[in-house]
C-alpha cells in the first residue's frame, strides 16, 4: 500500500511541476526565447544519447566477437 501512495504522490508532484511550467510559458512574454533554449537543450541531449547508443552498439559487437572467439577455441 505504501508503494501505491508514494507513486500517487510522485505523480501529483510531477503533474504540478508540469502544470506550473506550462502556465509560466503561457504567461511569459519570453516564451519564444525559452522554447528555443529548451529545444537546444533537447537537441544536445538527443545527440548525447545517440552517441552513447553508438558506443554501446560498438561495444556489444566487440563483446559478441570476443565470445565467438572463445567459443570457437
Amino acid at each position: 500500500m505504501k508503494s501505491i501512495d508514494s507513486k500517487l504522490l510522485l505523480g501529483l508532484v510531477v503533474g504540478a511541476a508540469v502544470g506550473a511550467a506550462v502556465g509560466y510559458l503561457v504567461a511569459t512574454d519570453k516564451k519564444e526565447q525559452i522554447l528555443d533554449e529548451l529545444n537546444n537543450v533537447v537537441g544536445k541531449v538527443k545527440e548525447g544519447f545517440s552517441g552513447a547508443m553508438a558506443k554501446i552498439k560498438e561495444a556489444k559487437g566487440g563483446c559478441e566477437k570476443a565470445v565467438e572467439d572463445v567459443v570457437s577455441e
